[in-house]
């Protein structure tokens, strides 16, 4: 949309600095005007001037108009797609560069200048776009990956170096979403993209907008969606970014206790109309240009409390705040996910904002991820005291649309690659990571792993280092790579195991409290779909395991994490038969993780 503010309509920008307004990247920023024209205008209403230089004015000041009524300059200057430039801002004789806040590209690491862009593209996912929802009732295994390292060959990674694979990749394993880590525009690249500079701008480091948008269209194409992670409480210090952008707390706090947050970063200040709008307008933005299936929102916790503080209270400009962003999207795109990386335990996260929940459509379950791995990392021998952290996660499972993540948040930082929180010998620790994979993807709620864990990867995450792939040429990783390719498979293809994800009709404990086995036992259910998960926690044998049933049943393997097909020595798929009256019996070995097909019968 063509936006003429310097002759006539004023209406865009009194909507935007009210902060009612998710088109800021129609009213901001480098706009073409034709005939080789085009108008620049930038929000800085307590500067006292503000100049454009850039390769058009032969990096030469020029001084721009100050409407003084709304604060914003603006010119309009003969460029070209592919020019660079920079804003001078003066405020009290101060004189700062700074980059286009609402810039759609800028210079690689180590400078800032903002790029005239032409990010024209035709689009050709209109099926699957048609087709697209929330996904309530349908699978979602997303597959979390960092663009710069999932593979890498050089110093670089572009969008499309990778999608080819990737696309062939993922729908060999079964994944139905792609989430990449942040590609807003960010000045450091250890910090992964979680402080970013550009909200508007597509990261250089991995391509042009053009690029992401065929990145996006290609795995469109091929069936599979595509999320994007982005943050919200807070963005990059750096002195050319939004910190002090026209001289004062311009999009941050006055007020120190508030500016900062604990990474060193700026907290966006949501009491102020026009960085409500901001927000909401880079959302807008990606979602409408880029095609994205769903935004997954950082940090959510640290906007929820003051700087993620419980005890200081809960931060009720954020809270508004996101129940209005998480509004707005929802009303434009009502098929596109809004999910919460949030750990706090602030009530309604998921629900309705009319029945005063902020408004998401899904929340990470980071106190399952907590629990289950603290559990796993437990040695066997003493797991008879840890049961809660198995069986806890379904006493307030049903208070929220949860997802469960396993991400790359748990595999840095010394933490240690998924298979090492493993406790055992080496043979041990596979065991027991395809138990976790089982559980994880048997247990109630949508699904999320960071690449690499699906080939039981030693190595720690390294963000300039692409994934092994060279291990799986060892059997070990190789059959273990193929048992979450079919775990994948099975969930995606089974409704039971995604249909009723958030009814309590969908999932039925059956052995729950066995202390001194260790063994947990449930069934998921959709209809007439029904399927008995027994995990046997522990490195004992259980000759002859006693199940209650009181109805006449077929039991059908479909899977099991000892077979002979992922490296183990079960040769023989078990198929049992249990008349009315009589529990089910079965033999479990060490670790063993065991999904059959629930079926009735006549006798």
């Amino acid at each position: 949309m063509k936006v003429d503010i310097i002759e006539t309509d004023y209406a865009f920008i009194e909507s935007y600095l009210s902060g009612h307004s998710s088109m800021g990247a129609d009213i901001w920023g480098a706009h073409d005007d034709g005939g080789g024209y085009y108008i620049f205008r930038v929000l800085a209403p307590n500067a006292n001037e503000v100049f454009i230089k850039g390769d058009f004015t032969s990096w030469e000041n020029i001084k721009m108009t100050k409407n003084f009524k709304y604060g914003y300059f603006f010119t309009k200057l003969k460029a070209k797609v592919g020019d660079y430039y920079k804003y001078v801002i003066n405020h009290e004789g101060n004189f700062v560069e700074k980059a286009d806040p609402f810039a759609k590209a800028m210079d690689k690491e180590g400078d800032f200048a903002s790029i005239i862009t032409d990010d024209t593209y035709d689009f050709n996912d209109y099926d699957f776009i048609k087709n697209r929802d929330k996904n309530f009732d349908k699978p979602l295994n997303i597959y979390e990956i960092h663009i710069g390292s999932w593979l890498r060959y050089g110093n670089s990674v572009n969008f499309l170096d990778i999608v080819d694979k990737l696309v062939a990749y993922v729908k060999e394993m079964n994944y139905t979403h792609v989430e990449i880590m942040p590609i807003t525009e960010y000045p450091y690249y250890p910090s992964w993209g979680y402080q970013s500079s550009g909200f508007f701008a597509t990261s250089s480091r991995f391509g042009s907008p053009v690029d992401l948008k065929k990145f996006v269209d290609i795995l469109h194409q091929n069936g599979i969606g595509v999320i994007l992670d982005m943050v919200a409480v807070h963005f990059a210090s750096d002195y050319f970014g939004l910190n002090h952008f026209d001289g004062t707390g311009m999009y941050e706090s006055i007020y120190p206790d508030l500016k900062y947050s604990e990474w060193g970063s700026n907290n966006f200040d949501y009491s102020k109309g026009h960085v409500r709008s901001f927000m909401k307008s880079a959302f807008s933005y990606w979602i409408e240009n880029f095609h994205f299936d769903g935004i997954r929102i950082d940090a959510v916790s640290y906007m929820i409390h003051y700087n993620g503080n419980k005890y200081r209270g809960v931060h009720y400009d954020n809270i508004n705040f996101i129940k209005d962003l998480n509004e707005t999207i929802h009303k434009a795109h009502p098929d596109v996910m809004l999910i919460a990386e949030d750990s706090s335990d602030y009530p309604l996260v998921t629900g309705k904002v009319e029945d005063g929940g902020l408004g998401f459509d899904y929340k990470w379950d980071l106190g399952w991820m907590n629990d289950t791995l603290r559990y796993f990392k437990t040695d066997s021998i003493n797991r008879i005291d840890h049961q809660g952290k198995i069986n806890f996660s379904m006493f307030y499972f049903y208070n929220e649309r949860f997802i469960l993540p396993l991400s790359h948040d748990e595999v840095v930082h010394l933490k240690g690659a998924m298979i090492n929180k493993m406790s055992g010998s080496y043979e041990e620790k596979f065991k027991q990571l395809k138990l976790l994979y089982t559980y994880q993807m048997t247990h109630p709620g949508k699904k999320l792993n960071f690449m690499g864990n699906e080939i039981a990867t030693f190595d720690e995450w390294n963000e300039n280092a692409s994934i092994n792939w060279d291990i799986l040429k060892f059997p070990v990783h190789d059959d273990f790579h193929r048992f979450i390719k079919d775990l994948n498979k099975l969930y995606k293809d089974e409704k039971a195991f995604f249909v009723k994800d958030y009814e309590g009709e969908g999932f039925t404990w059956k052995v729950v409290d066995d202390n001194i086995n260790s063994v947990f036992a449930y069934e998921r259910r959709a209809g007439d779909d029904r399927f008995l998960v027994v995990l046997n926690m522990t490195n004992t044998y259980k000759n002859a395991y006693h199940i209650y049933y009181d109805e006449d049943l077929e039991f059908v393997e479909v899977i099991d994490s000892l077979s002979e097909s992922y490296g183990g020595s079960r040769w023989e798929k078990r198929n049992i038969r249990i008349e009315k009256g009589n529990n089910l019996v079965v033999e479990l070995w060490e670790y063993e993780a065991l999904v059959l097909r629930v079926r009735k019968y006549e006798s």
